[in-house]
């Protein structure tokens, strides 16, 4: 499913190499999969409803579960956090640094 956000979200490409280069079945390697896609999704959506204000979240998240792919959410977010796309691209970016050390990690 395409999301607003889609475009901030740094490649995952080598998060998913390390993930196939894991000695498990396939069922185990969609799963990871999957996490890597859910922890990646959790993290725009903790780091966006950690710099909105309160009395916006249910305004933002009404918004997003009725048209998650609507690019209009990210004008309103930045009408109401400073910086919002940097913010998001920084915290994936270190969430796929933590996700490539552990997978690392589990191959060696």
């Amino acid at each position: 499913m395409k999301l607003f956000y889609d475009h901030l979200i740094i490649d995952l490409d080598d998060v998913y190499a390390e993930i196939e280069h894991l000695e498990v079945d396939g069922k185990t390697r969609r799963r990871l999969i999957r996490i890597v896609d859910d922890t990646t999704h959790h993290t725009v959506l903790d780091t966006i409803l950690s710099h909105l204000a309160k009395d916006k979240h249910e305004q933002f998240l009404d918004r997003f579960h009725r048209a998650p792919h609507d690019p209009e959410h990210l004008s309103f977010l930045k009408e109401h956090i400073a910086d919002i796309e940097e913010k998001i691209t920084a915290k994936v970016k270190k969430v796929k640094e933590k996700l490539l050390r552990e997978f690392r990690n589990l191959g060696h």
